[in-house]
């Protein structure tokens, strides 16, 4: 089946805050998902690219580096600022010359205190908004938290579709 491209994707806004728990709960069990999937798997076959597009690797790193964009945007959007800071496209780091469990470490990282920001915004400030510079919608911390989660399920599909092919 093919899937729905990443940058074909629309995503709601205003979404209601008691939401806000389950988006939270899918995005702290992105690290549990990632360490599951890539168990027992050759840092060979973690690192292999095809079509030309990032290994697995590469996807788990952009990931990481999504979360430092995301913390920054939470408090962007409590502040007031907008539109909020660009995303990130390209890995920064060379992930296939890492090992995995040092990649996912970073990983694990950058989402624990993501998701860690995230439980401290107060009630007040999760109708505060701000404005997505790429969708161009307005988005509240409970919209990015969604948006942010749906983005990782996008990742773990393409995990899943390069180990498929090992």
């Amino acid at each position: 089946m093919k899937r729905l491209a990443w940058f074909e994707r629309q995503f709601p806004s205003n979404l209601p805050i008691g939401m806000y728990p389950f988006y939270l709960e899918r995005l702290e069990g992105t690290i549990a998902r990632l360490e599951a999937k890539v168990k027992g798997i050759s840092e060979e076959i973690l690192s292999a690219k095809f079509d030309d597009k990032w290994s697995v690797k590469q996807n788990i790193g952009h990931l990481a580096e999504v979360d430092e964009i995301s913390f920054k945007r939470i408090d962007e959007i409590i502040q007031g600022i907008s539109p909020m800071s660009p995303a990130v496209f390209e890995p920064k780091l060379d992930y296939n010359s890492m090992p995995v469990s040092k990649v996912l470490q970073y990983f694990r990282e950058n989402r624990t205190r993501n998701v860690e920001r995230y439980r401290n915004v107060s009630e007040e400030h999760l109708t505060k908004s701000s404005l997505h510079p790429r969708l161009k919608v307005m988005m509240t911390p409970v919209d990015l938290s969604f948006f942010e989660a749906e983005h990782d399920d996008h990742h773990l599909v393409t995990i899943h579709t390069i180990l498929k092919r090992k």
